[in-house]
């Protein structure tokens, strides 16, 4: 490897992560957490009359991934990345994009004398992260999309079919300077990030919402970035009601059956839950620490159950 090549491996995180939150990228990905192959999508747009797409995920059986929310930050992530202008970059950024930098396993090794020591490593974090990276870079897409209109600045004319993957990507594993690293080459756009560029709908977010009091694992990671997409999408659409008076804002409620769901723990045990409920607590504090929100309050049903989470935006 040569040190050219080196020289464009991203080394520092940026401070700020990009969501992804356009309708085309939550119906596909959301396809895949509910295990669905085949969706038509239908939008109404100021300036796309008519535009429907079907969207197909051809190939989620066949490698029998069980694709969560986890996965979905992960794409976040590597979309974030790409959009700073990256094309090269280290599985070691990745987990610091997601709040990963502070996870400590230690694991015990013997120096040249033979004498045994212990090192601090973040090997789980990032063996979640590759594996993740590598199931979506594994997952077709086929998109069919047609408007009776120019599909908003795009090069195409208003009709496109696209059949690739939700995100190419290829790696390489190697020694920098005398240590063990694994990088990443994000060879092609995927088709999610170029559309949701073509329609602005990105959303910028702090770099610092990603450090929650909170050891970050994959679970953690799952749940706080659900969190923070459905807030910021409720954020987004506030505002844009304030503007257009057809716009109606979104709910601020989430159900937590609905977090379970996507982040993977719909058949977790009462425990299990409510742990994950303390981990939502802490993030949502932290939230509010950071004027994210204003505040939340859990909301039970009439059995005492608490059965979702109300926002002050």
């Amino acid at each position: 490897m040569n040190d050219s090549f080196l020289k464009n491996v991203q080394l520092y995180p940026s401070d700020n992560f990009k969501l992804t939150i356009d309708n085309l990228t939550r119906t596909a990905l959301e396809m895949c957490i509910d295990g669905e192959n085949k969706v038509e999508l239908s939008l109404s747009e100021s300036r796309v009359k008519n535009l429907k797409s079907e969207i197909k995920i051809t190939n989620l059986d066949k490698i029998k991934v069980k694709f969560d929310e986890f996965h979905w930050a992960v794409f976040d992530a590597c979309s974030s990345i790409i959009r700073d202008g990256n094309e090269y970059t280290t599985l070691a950024i990745l987990r610091r994009k997601l709040g990963g930098s502070r996870n400590k396993w230690s694991q015990k090794i013997k120096d040249e004398n033979g004498n045994s020591k212990n090192i601090s490593v973040d090997l789980t974090l990032d063996n979640d992260i590759q594996n993740a990276i590598e199931e979506l870079a594994m997952i077709r897409i086929a998109i069919d999309m047609k408007a009776t209109e120019k599909f908003y600045d795009s090069p195409f004319d208003g009709e496109y079919k696209f059949n690739g993957y939700i995100l190419p990507n290829e790696s390489l594993e190697m020694s920098v300077n005398g240590q063990a690293a694994t990088l990443l080459h994000f060879n092609r756009q995927s088709i999610l990030v170029v559309t949701s560029d073509m329609k602005d709908q990105v959303i910028t977010t702090d770099q610092e919402l990603f450090q929650p009091p909170i050891r970050m694992t994959r679970r953690s990671i799952a749940i706080h970035h659900f969190l923070l997409r459905r807030i910021n999408e409720m954020i987004g659409s506030l505002e844009a009601s304030k503007t257009n008076k057809r716009i109606k804002p979104l709910r601020h409620t989430i159900l937590l059956d609905s977090l379970y769901k996507a982040c993977g723990m719909a058949n977790d045990n009462k425990r299990q839950k409510l742990n994950a409920r303390e981990i939502v607590e802490k993030i949502l504090n932290f939230f509010i620490e950071k004027d994210l929100i204003k505040g939340f309050s859990l909301e039970s049903s009439k059995n005492g159950k608490i059965r979702a989470i109300h926002f002050m935006l």
